[in-house]
C-alpha cells in the first residue's frame, strides 16, 4: 500500500489502479468501495483501460457511486 500510494500519487496509471482494487477488495487497507472509484476514476481518466472498465462496473452495480448504467 505504501508505494502503490506513492506511485499513485504521483500520477502513475497502474499504480492508481492497482490501489483502487486494494480498496476495492479491502486487501492491506479497510475495503472502501468509494475510495476504489475515486483511484479508478484517476487511472480511467489517463486512459488505462482496465480503470476504465472497473470504473464502469462500479457505476453499473452503484459500489461507490449512485447507480447509472448510462455512466456506466
Amino acid at each position: 500500500m505504501k508505494w502503490f500510494r506513492k506511485a499513485a500519487e504521483q500520477g502513475f496509471a497502474r499504480a492508481q489502479y492497482s490501489l483502487g482494487l486494494c480498496y476495492y477488495d479491502g486487501e492491506g487497507v479497510t475495503k472502501d468501495a468509494a475510495e476504489a472509484v475515486k483511484w479508478f476514476r484517476k487511472a480511467a481518466e489517463t486512459g488505462l483501460r482496465s480503470g476504465q472498465y472497473n470504473l464502469g462496473v462500479c457505476y453499473r452495480t452503484g459500489e461507490g457511486v449512485a447507480r447509472d448504467s448510462a455512466e456506466a
